[in-house]
Order: structure tokens, then C-alpha cells, then sequence
């Protein structure tokens, strides 16, 4: 599954996909966030923003108030580029994580970008596939795995999409909470804590200020399923 992971999130393609995006930045507007602010754009007018600094969840909920988490932006990654070209309104709401900085491109600076660099097209379209294939993946554990294959999948997800290896592991450069992942992967927080303290029993992870370090990859991936 590593392997299937690592080829789909190529990490020379996603760093040329956020430089590029980070490039692009400089010509919006700027906004600030502040760590749990949910993130608005007040705005008629298409836009695609780009996060430049910080990390930002996006979210759908129910009726009920129940999150589930979609994906987490890091900076270089965009979000608004679905309604910009599908038209409509997104049902997301974005989250600032911790504090945060986006630039905002509205629709008549991104036509005249396009207009002059086709390349954007490119980037906007890899967002969306690499979006896609997330959500791809999580519909498929949400219905075909148990609680502990869930948690061991998104984990090692995670670490693929950003490939950070330090001598003694793997890190998640995330501040993941328990509720988080809970609201990430479709179940209870006990149910996380429980999965979570299994890992870290049989030495397979260690969470140290909310991220998690993952010291053997091997095993953990014999959980995925």
C-alpha cells in the first residue's frame, strides 16, 4: 500500500504544484487567520485562494452538527478551485489549524493569469485530482475496513503525502487531536484513543504535541489490510 501511496503522491510533483502556487501568491490579496478561525471569503466573485502560511482543515457537516474531515492544506495548496471552475458554491467550510495566511486570486486576476500561462491550468488540475483521490480513499475505508485498518490507512497516508523521515521515524507534521482523526476517518474519539494507544503498545508509533511519529512503517502497514 506504501508503494501505491508514494507513486500517487509523487513528492517532486507536489512540491512543483506548491511552489508554483506559493509563486502565484504573491500576486493576491493576503487575509490572516487565527487558530480555530473558520475561514471566509466575503466575496460574489469566483476565487481560487492559495494558504501561504500556517495549516487549514476543510470540512462538510451534517445536519446533526457532525464534522467529517476532508483533507488538510499545508501552504502551497489551494482550495476554491472546484466552484471556480464547475460553478456553484462548495458545501466546505475551512478551518484555520493554527495561525494562518491565504492569498486570494479572484476571477479576473486568474483569467488574465490563465490567459498568460497556461501552465496554472496544469497545477489547478493536479489540486483537484490529488483531492479527488483522497476522497477516494477514504470512501473506501469508511465502507471496507474496520475502526483499526481506518486509523493505520490514514496514517500512513499522511506520511506518504508529505514524506518527512527523521533518523528514528517518520513524522506527521501535523497537530492532530484525537477529534481530529476521529472526524477524519469516520469514528468515535474512544475508538481513536483506544486504536491509537494499540500502536503505541506495540511500539509501531509515538505522539509527542499532537503529532505523531511513525518508528515502524512495516508494521503499520500490516494493519491497512
Amino acid at each position: 500500500m506504501r508503494d501505491y501511496y508514494e507513486k500517487i503522491f509523487d513528492i517532486k510533483r507536489q512540491e512543483k504544484m506548491r511552489s508554483f502556487f506559493l509563486d502565484l501568491a504573491k500576486q493576491g490579496s493576503k487575509k490572516f487567520y487565527k487558530k480555530g478561525e473558520i475561514i471566509k471569503i466575503n466575496s460574489s466573485e469566483a476565487y481560487i485562494a492559495i494558504v501561504t502560511k500556517g495549516r487549514v482543515k476543510q470540512s462538510v457537516f451534517g445536519y446533526n452538527g457532525r464534522e467529517k474531515i476532508l483533507y488538510f492544506l499545508q501552504p502551497g495548496e489551494i482550495f476554491g478551485e472546484f466552484a471556480y471552475l464547475g460553478g456553484g458554491e462548495d458545501m466546505i467550510e475551512g478551518q484555520a489549524m493554527e495561525h494562518s495566511e491565504i492569498s486570494v486570486l479572484f476571477e479576473k486576476d486568474l483569467e488574465r493569469i490563465l490567459k498568460s500561462n497556461p501552465e496554472a491550468y496544469k497545477y489547478i488540475t493536479h489540486s483537484m485530482c490529488r483531492k479527488f483521490r483522497i476522497l477516494m480513499m477514504q470512501l473506501y475505508d469508511l465502507l471496507f475496513k474496520d475502526s483499526l485498518g481506518k486509523l493505520c490507512d490514514v496514517l500512513l497516508r499522511l506520511c506518504c503525502q508529505q514524506n518527512k523521515v527523521l533518523d528514528d521515524g517518520r513524522i506527521i507534521d501535523l497537530p492532530l487531536t484525537h477529534e481530529n482523526i476521529a472526524q477524519l476517518i469516520g469514528c468515535d474519539r474512544v475508538t481513536v484513543t483506544k486504536c491509537l494507544n494499540k500502536l503505541k503498545k506495540e511500539g509501531i508509533i509515538e505522539v509527542s504535541q499532537k503529532k505523531i511519529m511513525i518508528k515502524q512503517i512495516e508494521k503499520l502497514e500490516e494493519f491497512v489490510g
